[in-house]
């Protein structure tokens, strides 16, 4: 049950997203559109994977595995559960379809689906997350584009930054739990 104090504490959340999504949700001329619209891209995301699962093969040669394994399994966890579980779950409607047109800056198309957890955030993140713990030094490269990603979704105005916030602590926790699992499987499999 939720008292005034938690209602005070929702409104103000809902008003720092929307502060943010504005501050955020501007034109900053050709050039940031452009990369906005490439990073927004579905393509971007799997392109950007294999190369993240080619660098790992080429850093790591046969113990490459696991990494990209752990690339897959991650975004898929991430992406399909927080599409069937988590954006049901929450209800949430895109900046897009919930603010009066002319309100905000729509650069980018998105369905009138869920949109917490934002999948594309969730989705690098995991990559970038997976990345990370198969090699360090990949962590450099993928979570600034991870970032990226996630700025274009709401500077294009189809994400709330809540929305990409919630996405890249999904997509991180899912490459985590697949990591781990993997991890754990990997040592069944020695003892045996």
């Amino acid at each position: 049950m939720t008292g005034p104090a938690d209602m005070t504490a929702l409104a103000w959340l809902a008003a720092l997203d929307l502060a943010a999504f504005h501050a955020v949700n501007v034109d900053a001329g050709p050039f940031l559109d452009r990369a906005a619209s490439l990073l927004s891209e579905p393509a971007f995301g799997i392109l950007w994977g294999l190369a993240l699962a080619f660098a790992l093969a080429v850093r790591l040669g046969r113990g490459a595995l696991p990494g990209i394994g752990s690339l897959a399994a991650g975004a898929g966890l991430a992406d399909f559960l927080g599409d069937r579980l988590l954006r049901p779950a929450f209800g949430r409607v895109r900046p897009c379809y919930a603010l009066p047109p002319g309100s905000f800056r729509g650069l980018l198309h998105a369905a009138n689906a869920g949109s917490l957890p934002s999948l594309h955030a969730a989705n690098l993140f995991a990559l970038a997350t997976a990345a990370t713990l198969a090699d360090r030094r990949l962590g450099l490269a993928a979570y600034p584009v991870a970032v990226a990603v996630a700025w274009s979704r709401v500077y294009g105005g189809v994400h709330w930054p809540g929305d990409v916030v919630a996405g890249a602590l999904w997509g991180s926790l899912a490459a985590a739990l697949v990591w781990a699992a993997a991890g754990r499987l990997a040592r069944r499999g020695a003892r045996a």
